[in-house]
């Protein structure tokens, strides 16, 4: 017998989502009006496993630990993607949200930010339980591989949702094996902002003795009245039917597939370009599939900001990069030639790359040594070095 879930954009069903024999399956409505990913076209034929597994399994979090918490909350398979969204897919990435399907249907576009208001020993007290405790006990789930939550700010104050309330930030704790994670990812995202890229907006709170980087969702849209409406989003994994295990092995061709789906093809891969150099120079060598995203609204296809900039060169880690660079797989290898192939990938002037290129180089030093003289920490000036040897 097969299983059910619905699939709700704004609290309207737009399709099911189906568990058959062990494998998902999607359709469309009848009334469905527009697409909810690049990889689910609008169609009346039913979507099968593979692709299914891509976008629907993609909004579910990769970090191992975490998902044998969640499954063994809620006394489920840790693989079992399908009861995974059933359990914990209220408020995922994006507008989707995953119901029982004899659960009443309410349309909606903005809705009331309500929440309960954490004094600093609750607040502390959670983020002690993040890695016991995923998504702090609330239905909620955040792709990505590293152990971080969702939460309501009301007013300046942390806050959890009231039941189907959108989140409106994402909580991220230092991550245990890179010091000072939480400065260098606030400074590589304060950088990007000041040398011209969209970015999602970032600052470093502390309460006792932890620290955090609390992110403003860009998949949110806000009114002045403490209203938020979610918008359709997806990354670029999801878009092309890729699994999350395979991010890694999507190629820069395959990126233009997406960017050539945009409204404006032209000015998102000039927007893609700046990412991917702005990424090079400050040795972000984790910008898989996964780290880059598109809106899917009424008024077309876009790219969002940029997220999950890190200096993860300066650390002992694999240096391989995400997405090979031209021939290269590694940043110290890149050549002009690489660049040049790079350019040819995207369908996009060697010119214009070049100059991108040169105009980061010119800029991001200065705009560093600044951001990390202001947090006067050390990963600041680590980053700093980095970048004056590359460029």
């Amino acid at each position: 017998m097969a299983k059910e879930l619905s699939v709700r954009l704004h609290g309207l069903q737009v399709g099911v989502l189906r568990l058959v024999n062990g494998k998902m399956e999607f359709t469309y409505d009848e009334n469905a009006q527009k697409p909810i990913s690049l990889s689910l076209p609008l169609q009346k034929e039913l979507f099968k496993e593979k692709v299914c597994r891509a976008f629907f399994g993609g909004l579910l979090p990769e970090n191992p630990n975490m998902r044998e918490l969640l499954a063994k909350k809620y006394n489920i398979n840790v693989n079992d993607d399908f009861k995974l969204l059933k359990e914990i897919g209220r408020d995922c990435a994006g507008a989707l949200s995953f119901h029982e399907m004899t659960e009443p249907q309410k349309s909606y576009q903005m809705l009331k930010i309500e929440g309960s208001i954490l004094s600093d020993e609750e607040l502390t007290k959670y983020l002690e339980e993040l890695p016991y405790r995923p998504y702090l006990g609330k239905r909620l789930s955040l792709a990505g591989a590293q152990e971080k939550t969702a939460v309501c700010v009301i007013n300046g104050k942390i806050a959890l949702p009231n039941d189907d309330i959108p989140t409106t930030h994402i909580i991220k704790t230092a991550l245990p094996k890179y010091v000072q994670s939480i400065q260098n990812e606030y400074i590589c995202m304060k950088a990007a902002k000041e040398i011209g890229l969209e970015v999602a907006e970032v600052e470093i709170r502390k309460v006792s003795e932890i620290e955090f980087l609390l992110v403003e969702r860009f998949d949110r849209k806000y009114s002045n009245n403490l209203e938020c409406e979610r918008i359709l989003q997806e990354d670029f994994a999801q878009s092309l039917g890729v699994q999350a295990r395979d991010k890694y092995k999507v190629t820069f061709k395959d990126c233009l597939n997406v960017l050539n789906q945009t409204a404006t093809p032209a000015n998102s891969k000039l927007r893609f370009v700046r990412q991917v150099i702005f990424n090079y120079l400050i040795g972000n060598t984790d910008a898989h599939a996964k780290n880059f995203s598109v809106y899917l609204t009424n008024y077309g296809i876009s790219l969002t900001p940029a997220y999950d900039l890190l200096c993860s060169s300066i650390y002992d880690c694999d240096q391989r990069i995400a997405m090979k660079l031209g021939k290269a797989r590694y940043y110290a290898d890149v050549t002009e030639n690489d660049w040049e192939i790079f350019a040819q990938d995207l369908d996009i002037s060697h010119k214009l790359v070049q100059a991108e290129l040169e105009r980061q180089k010119e800029y991001l030093p200065k705009i560093v040594e600044k951001l990390a003289k202001e947090l006067d920490c050390e990963v600041g000036f680590k980053i700093l070095d980095y970048i004056k040897r590359v460029v």
